[in-house]
């Protein structure tokens, strides 16, 4: 499974763009409009540069909008498909490119994903027919890796137990590669790992 240079770096910005807005923008209340995003990052530059005289200005600048635009940009495509404060499909448009955003999500893919997102549950009866006999597309791929990642919690309930999110993406990351449903080079491919090794870092320390 492959896609083009310029795919790639749409789904690296989109990818960013929703880093942004689940651990830069929610956690301060700020609304997913245009106008606010461009204002809380002008706020961010604005604190930023003022006590630092010799920072290189113009540079700090170019990234800040490069970051506010990731998000404006992220938030006009959801828009495209669905509410924009629904969680789910500001997912569901970052890890979809342009040409798949007219395609229906697997029913059994947007109820799993929908689950762990708003409800914090994994149904090991669903997670099971992913893992073994569901056909996916590339979007649910990192639909399903991009949930995991950015669901904000440590454990889920599943079933009559609990299941560890990291122990979820590992499982997720390993169905990607070995029916090989995203190229090694995908940008939610190899974030998914930064974060499966951040996550394992973070439980050693506390052992």
């Amino acid at each position: 499974m492959s896609a083009s240079h310029d795919e790639l770096v749409l789904l690296q910005a989109q990818m960013e763009g929703l880093e942004s807005i689940f651990f830069e923008l929610y956690p301060f209340g700020i609304e997913l409009k245009r106008q606010q995003v461009q204002d809380y990052y002008n706020q961010r530059f604005n604190a930023a540069t003022e006590a630092q005289a010799s920072v290189a200005k113009g540079e700090l600048r170019r990234n800040f909008n490069t970051r506010a635009n990731q998000v404006r940009n992220l938030v006009d495509s959801a828009e495209s498909i669905g509410e924009v404060t629904n969680k789910l499909i500001l997912v569901i448009a970052a890890t979809c490119l342009p040409q798949e955003r007219t395609r229906q999500i697997e029913p059994t893919v947007f109820g799993f994903c929908e689950g762990l997102i708003f409800k914090n549950k994994v149904d090991p009866a669903v997670l099971d027919k992913l893992l073994v006999n569901t056909r996916l597309i590339p979007a649910e791929a990192r639909l399903l890796l991009a949930c995991a990642m950015f669901s904000g919690i440590s454990q889920a309930s599943c079933g009559e137990t609990t299941m560890s999110i990291k122990d979820l993406l590992a499982s997720l990351i390993t169905l990607v590669k070995t029916k090989e449903l995203l190229a090694r080079n995908d940008p939610f491919y190899t974030e998914a790992l930064y974060f499966l090794e951040g996550m394992s870092e973070e439980n050693h320390a506390d052992k």
